[in-house]
């Protein structure tokens, strides 16, 4: 089984779920009235089909269908990915309305560190606790230029022991503007997996176009 990338990754972006709007005096019983969205991770079977998915939370959802997923198509691989999907009611299985991929990164030594800003919307660990996940908003915008490429990472910047035995790590993200045009803003979601950083505190450092911003997060494991 193929493992999550673990690099500097390339921006992508959320797929925005526009067919949930309802009409002013919709009862809530259309076709998209029970879809739900989760942050999780998702298989393909030997034949590169996505056949189920497991949710932050620990649900794992097997599909009525195996589905093509586009870029999920490399057999027996795990990827990270924002779905929204609607379980059948007869319990025969879920279907996957729409999806959006996730980058992924993991905390490394980043030597020639670049911290252009972001907008932060938030951040949170996943119930599993292998994942630190990003809501952010991403300046973006069409180019011809095909050096122009947008790259997020994660710093470890220090490592910190406590006497009573504790350990913490504060991270920095790294954002490369990387020559894209900041024409228009998109929301996107991250994931920094911490599932091997030996911390009960994690601290984040993020530079934002107000400022830099840092947000603690406390880990159980």
């Amino acid at each position: 089984m193929k493992i999550l990338p673990q690099v500097l990754t390339t921006l992508f972006f959320l797929l925005v779920a526009n067919a949930c709007t309802q009409d002013a005096y919709d009862k809530g019983e259309g076709a998209y009235s029970l879809m739900q969205a989760d942050l999780c991770l998702a298989y393909t079977n030997s034949e590169g089909m996505v056949d189920h998915f497991v949710t932050d939370g620990g649900e794992t959802h097997r599909l009525k269908t195996p589905m093509n997923g586009g870029w999920m198509s490399t057999p027996d691989s795990v990827y990270r990915a924002a779905l929204y999907y609607t379980k059948a009611s007869d319990g025969s299985g879920t279907t996957i309305n729409r999806m959006g991929r996730v980058g992924v990164m993991t905390p490394k030594f980043i030597d020639d560190m670049k911290t252009d800003p972001l907008g932060f919307e938030s951040a949170w660990i996943s119930k599993s606790g292998v994942f630190l996940n990003l809501g952010l908003n991403v300046k973006t915008g069409s180019t011809t230029d095909e050096d122009a490429i947008q790259t997020l990472g994660c710093h470890i910047d220090s490592l910190m022991a406590y006497p009573d035995s504790t350990h913490a790590v504060r991270l920095l993200l790294y954002h490369d503007q990387g020559k894209v045009p900041q024409y228009y803003t998109q929301r996107a979601f991250f994931s920094i997996s911490i599932k091997n950083l030996l911390a009960d505190t994690i601290y984040l450092v993020i530079n934002t176009y107000d400022g830099l911003i840092e947000r603690a997060f406390e880990v159980e494991r």
